[in-house]
């Protein structure tokens, strides 16, 4: 089993690789994206490190977009590249080391000599040439002349990011030489975390706020209704309007499962629903606008809403959406982004002209975060009822669940789906293998024994009666265990398929949780913990467990009459204990009462015998 870095650093490269293969395709940048020796292959992945950083951050999807702002090559001042936000008024300078094997990647340092070439001052000072008289390359000159063009570039924060691992004693040195500038450190933890788990989530694409622009030419007095509606949290704004589906389409194309985080379900399991074919055939069949009447409109939350019909331009107004969630309505959504993808500019201005949707936006009181939450999981539980969703979908993608989904693939690159669907545009482009992502069901189950909830993680119905949710994690701890149970029970069951019969699941954790604490007793008896030969060892002594178990514990013995025998027999209720909250306790005991003796397959002392690594523990 590959280690968490290799895994992490493996969905890194392959996401980097579709940067260049997209590279490859566009004929005058053809060069950067050589990968005919293994050298230029890592130059090309070097450039689309800052390809990944500009689209994960910004939200840069068009690649001649992010290309025109890359700065790397020879002469180049040590800027990289560079990214103008005009929104938030932001120029992000971007100095980046991308770094060649899952190791080099967490440990090598960009160098101080690296850091302090970065010619900030002179670059934005507007000189050509360093300090040398040696002229800047020509992607560094158009940054200047771009500069020049920004009419309120006064107002601009400048920050400049370090997409590279820095010592901690250098951080020091790196606020020095770039004092009054913001500094954005982007080591490997904050890569794996904020641009790759972005990107294999379809959530790279973030929006702090929505611009919808809305028609009027066919409204009556008033284009919205509003009103303050007062609920247990607050005063709550609840304001509708009618918005062209074009504009939906488009925003749910770019923004994907970034705007339904509060949706049970993500943006590609809409695929399979059949209310899709009746969306998508009252916009491809209709020419009219019956589309507003037939659909049941979007509801999406927000923080804060502006509205004006003061917007310099006839028949037009703008809507503006802080924060925005899509909670109902992600299979119109969907379908309306779908047909917007599928088509051409031309076909897109035909299927969509003078059809509009229904859209509700609540805009939410002023109130914490946790009671937030609760308010937008009953508004989604209320009103997603067009097609059935499981109570689990609903409870298992919490921001708790999320959390810690999160935290698992940083420390082990392993991945958990809160979400059914989640992942399904990584594996379509292959940025992550099918057995990179743990069932939610398993992956729920083996957290808890990892917790220390085993009785509860062998349960049988333990998804219905938890709701999937996941126990609260103080530290890394639990997740180390985890990462042990995993690979054990990866060992023994294949993984395959990933929806297993529930009680084939179960016993084979009950198997794993026996197999870990043979491998804890055998570290530390200093012997081979290599797993092939532990499980073979741990299946002869599990019976002999079990006879133990019968022998030492009372409380399972149950009395019953024998009809045949007219007796009363005493019988051992074996698999009820196995599901026992003491059962992990019981092999902790059996394990310590072993003795370490010499193998047929090798000695005490780790001498290996032709089968493999030897010396283990053996039954008293």
């Amino acid at each position: 089993m590959r280690s968490g870095q290799e895994k992490k650093y493996a969905i890194l490269t392959r996401i980097l690789d579709e940067y260049v293969r997209e590279g490859q395709g566009v004929r005058q940048r053809r060069s950067y994206f050589d990968t005919s020796t293994e050298e230029r292959q890592n130059q090309a992945r070097a450039r689309a490190f800052i390809h990944l950083y500009l689209a994960a951050t910004y939200g840069v999807l068009d690649f001649e977009q992010r290309e025109k702002t890359i700065t790397d090559g020879s002469n180049d001042g040590g800027i990289d590249g560079y990214f103008v936000d005009a929104e938030h008024k932001i120029l992000d300078v971007i100095q980046s080391k991308f770094r060649v094997g899952s190791t080099n990647f967490e440990s090598k340092n960009i160098t101080a000599e690296e850091v302090m070439a970065v010619d900030l001052d002179r670059i934005l000072a507007g000189n050509l040439e360093d300090a040398n008289g040696q002229k800047y390359n020509g992607h560094i000159h158009a940054f200047v002349e771009k500069l020049q063009k920004i009419p309120d570039i006064a107002r601009y924060e400048t920050k400049v990011t370090i997409l590279a691992n820095v010592k901690a004693e250098q951080y020091p040195l790196v606020e020095r030489l770039f004092h009054g500038d913001q500094t954005n450190i982007v080591n490997f933890e904050r890569c794996y975390g904020e641009l790759v788990l972005p990107t294999i989530r379809g959530e790279q694409h973030y929006t702090s706020s929505l611009r919808l622009q809305i028609d009027l030419s066919n409204k009556s007095r008033s284009s919205r209704l509003s009103a303050e509606i007062n609920t247990a949290h607050g005063p709550s704004q609840v304001t509708v309007v009618l918005v062209p589906t074009l504009e939906i389409a488009q925003i749910m194309s770019r923004f994907k499962n970034s705007i339904l985080r509060y949706n049970p379900r993500s943006y590609l399991e809409f695929k399979e629903q059949r209310t899709n074919e009746g969306i998508r055939g009252s916009i491809v069949n209709i020419d009219t606008g019956e589309f507003a009447i037939l659909n049941n409109g979007i509801t999406i939350v927000s923080d804060e809403t502006f509205f004006s019909e003061r917007v310099g331009s006839k028949n037009t107004a703008q809507v503006e959406i802080v924060n925005p969630q899509i909670i109902n309505g992600g299979q119109t959504a969907f379908t309306l982004a779908r047909i917007y993808d599928e088509s051409n500019d031309i076909d897109r201005q035909r299927l969509f002209f003078g059809k509009e949707v229904v859209l509700r936006v609540i805009t939410l009181p002023q109130i914490g975060e946790e009671a937030k939450k609760e308010l937008i999981l009953s508004i989604s539980s209320a009103t997603n009822s067009q097609t059935a969703v499981s109570s689990i979908d609903r409870t298992a993608s919490n921001d708790q669940n999320r959390e810690i989904a999160e935290m698992v693939f940083k420390k082990t690159g392993l991945l958990y789906e809160p979400k059914r669907g989640e992942y399904a545009d990584a594996l379509r482009y292959k940025f992550v293998a099918r057995d990179d992502i743990i069932e939610r069901a398993l992956f729920t189950r083996v957290m808890n024994i990892a917790c220390g909830r085993y009785a509860l993680g062998v349960e049988r119905k333990m998804m219905r009666n938890t709701g999937g949710i996941l126990p609260k994690l103080a530290d890394d701890s639990a997740i180390n265990i985890f990462e042990e149970l995993y690979e054990i029970y990866s060992e023994i069951s294949g993984v395959r398929p990933p929806h297993g019969a529930a009680d084939k699941i179960v016993n084979d954790l009950i198997f794993v949780v026996f197999v870990r604490q043979l491998r804890l007793r055998r570290q530390r008896d200093g012997v081979t913990d290599w797993l092939p030969r532990v499980i073979e060892e741990a299946r002869g002594l599990y019976r002999d467990f079990e006879n133990w178990a019968k022998d030492n514990i009372p409380d399972f013995h149950k009395s019953r009459f024998d009809k045949k025998s007219g007796k009363q027999r005493e019988n051992f209720e074996t698999s009820k204990w196995k599901k026992s909250s003491r059962y992990p306790t019981d092999i902790e005991n059996y394990i310590n009462s072993l003795e370490l003796v010499h193998e047929a397959i090798g000695l005490a002392t780790g001498t290996a015998g032709e089968n493999g690594p030897g010396s283990a523990v053996g039954g008293t």
